[in-house]
């Protein structure tokens, strides 16, 4: 007993102290410096007069300026530890490019260090900056990145809309730690309300708006193209409430295709996404043609949109659901040649990896522009291919690598690209096709420290494609025989193979004949007469034009002069008995309606010139 008292005398002391130690830690539900939400908390609410207060402010950079796009070639990746993402994660994109870690210590560097390695990281692919921070979220408050007009890869730093000094500073702490110039854009902003196509667009929600309200939605469009030149659009709300970033529904996967989030029916949002996706599908991309929708399913917890694309992978949130094998299938058909990969994680509805992971572009990236052709109904002329080729590294292209790829068949063929006397500029021919081919092409080129580049950035796997058009054919009759005083009607059969939308005009009416949709009608003149006009279908890369005449005749007018008299029934005689001319109009001779040209016919002329019998009663033409 007396043992167990001196224990209990030492031990009691240590276990009143772990619980002091433990009532004084905050609660799992409780935002530390480490688990900020991606949110405002209560109390940052009271403290929104703070947000940007240590925000540097410079002139713009110098044009011409081009954002980049998540999906160009990238050589890093921004993280910060303690992590928002798993280290299984941190392992895969260490496979290909620097993980650049923010850290707040040494101790806190060593103890990445050590999750690294037991993780599997690629150690050799990682750096660390220690520098203070409030969150994990680098995407929101990390740089934004441009080529400036001294083509050099340069940050621009946006004032962080949430009252966290640390976190706002971080542009300015990566631009020393990379010697990269920072240009500070004086704008409430977040990262993960900013997709950017590479060719001078970008979309936001309005929160940009309603969270710059001293500005007019035109000064806001200024600031932003003044710094990232940039067309800029603007999207409404989606959702009643939450953090209202585009990234939570939208992703941009080239500069033509976008990936737009389905709510379950019963979700408040459902409506809603569906209206902006039908309203997307009608504006045109910065590729001139409209933009390509894709839709991905997104139950409750599933942030799929959440993404990120770091060169030929597609990083994406999974939350161990059967949806999981639906999205990934998604991504794999919309972006072929990518390696789509899914992993887990403490994954929200409104952030996911591309909230807590930003992609760090090659500041000496090979960068190919390129506006993809279109389908086309030019059967006669080679089709011109225009480039681009920008080597921001300062160093030559390799002249030898400077083709262009095409096939129709089976195989590619190559041809070389051209310069042209416009810097950095070059062209090459695709043969003219046949009608109906359906060409695949994609550009490569390469430079002196060895860097190869394609586009499309994937290269084969998603060639561009165009085809060439088969135009409509007017395949009805070109000539019409109708009866005076009736009614005429016409429209044109059409046949096109490619089943190609096409509109139907006409030229040279005349004036018995109105248009009726598509069609026409008109009583036709009492007398001989022959009408033409123009019928012309067009699809929108060709057309058919075809001249229609209708010839005009009376019954009973067997010689066709234009009149009813005994010279049609000579006429018809000598037709019948003695093999003369075949009359113009074959009906035109069975005056009497029994479907047989022949003498009774002769008689019934007779009878109705001479004798007042009743007038020709020919069966309607077959028109």
């Amino acid at each position: 007993m007396g043992r167990q008292m001196t224990i209990l005398r030492f031990v009691l002391p240590v276990i009143l102290v772990l619980m002091i130690f433990v009532n004084a830690l905050p609660s799992v539900n409780e935002p530390t410096p480490d688990n900020l939400p991606i949110g405002l908390t209560p109390e940052e609410m009271t403290r929104l007069d703070e947000i940007g207060l240590k925000h540097i402010n410079t002139a713009p950079p110098p044009t011409p300026i081009r954002a980049c796009a998540e999906w160009e070639r990238s050589t890093g990746v921004l993280v910060r530890y303690p992590l928002g993402i798993s280290v299984a994660l941190i392992a895969e994109m260490s496979e290909d490019v620097m993980v650049t870690t923010i850290v707040a210590s040494e101790s806190q560097k060593t103890a990445a260090i050590n999750a690294y390695t037991a993780g599997g990281v690629t150690m050799t692919h990682t750096e660390f900056l220690i520098a203070p921070t409030n969150s994990y979220w680098t995407r929101d408050y990390g740089p934004w990145f441009i080529f400036d007009g001294t083509g050099q890869l340069a940050i621009v730093d946006h004032i962080y809309n949430r009252p966290r000094p640390d976190d706002d500073q971080i542009p300015w702490e990566l631009g020393t730690f990379w010697g990269m110039t920072v240009y500070g854009m004086n704008l409430n902003h977040t990262g993960g309300n900013h997709m950017v196509d590479g060719m001078m667009r970008s979309m936001s929600t309005r929160l940009v708006y309603d969270e710059n309200s001293s500005l007019t939605s035109h000064q806001v469009d200024s600031i932003m193209m003044a710094f990232l030149g940039n067309e800029y659009t603007v999207q409404s709300y989606v959702e009643s409430s939450g953090i209202h970033h585009i990234d939570c529904w939208a992703k941009f996967l080239n500069p033509t295709t976008i990936l737009i989030k389905d709510a379950p029916a019963g979700d408040a949002s459902h409506a809603l996404l569906d209206q902006r996706a039908t309203a997307l599908a009608q504006m045109n991309s910065a590729w001139g043609r409209p933009y390509t929708i894709v839709r991905i399913y997104c139950p409750s917890g599933a942030a799929y949109t959440n993404s990120l694309i770091l060169n030929d992978k597609v990083l994406v949130p999974i939350i161990s659901s059967t949806y999981d094998t639906t999205a990934l299938r998604v991504y794999r058909e919309a972006m072929p040649g990518y390696e789509v990969l899914g992993f887990t994680g403490a994954w929200l509805d409104d952030d996911a990896i591309h909230c807590r992971a930003k992609g760090v572009p090659d500041r000496g990236m090979l960068y190919l522009q390129h506006t993809p052709l279109q389908t086309t109904g030019d059967t006669l002329n080679d089709y011109l291919v225009s480039v681009k080729i920008v080597p921001y590294s300062g160093f030559d292209l390799l002249a030898d690598s400077l083709k262009l790829f095409y096939r129709s068949k089976a195989s590619y063929q190559s041809v070389p690209l051209n310069a042209t006397a416009v810097p950095d500029s070059f062209y090459a021919y695709i043969p003219a096709q046949k009608p109906g081919a359906e060409v695949a092409y994609y550009i490569q080129a390469a430079d002196e420290p060895g860097r190869v580049e394609t586009h499309p950035i994937i290269g084969p796997s998603w060639a561009h494609t165009f085809k060439v058009n088969h135009p409509p054919e007017i395949i009805s009759p070109a000539t019409y025989t109708a009866w005076g005083d009736d009614e005429f009607q016409y429209y044109p059969e059409i046949t096109d193979p490619d089943d190609s939308a096409y509109t139907i005009a006409y030229s040279g009416l005349p004036a018995w004949l109105q248009r009726s949709g598509d069609s026409l009608v008109g009583a036709t003149p009492d007398s001989n007469v022959t009408a033409t006009f123009l019928a012309i279908a067009s699809d929108p890369y060709s057309s058919d034009t075809q001249m229609v005449s209708v010839t005009i005749y009376r019954c009973g007018d067997v010689n066709g002069d234009g009149r009813i008299n005994v010279a049609d029934a000579v006429y018809l005689i000598s037709y019948i008995f003695k093999g003369g001319a075949v009359p113009p109009v074959f009906a035109a001779c069975d005056v009497n309606g029994d479907t047989n040209v022949n003498v009774g016919d002769t008689v019934y002329i007779i009878s109705y010139i001479f004798r007042g019998g009743p007038p020709p009663a020919c069966l309607p033409l077959t028109r």
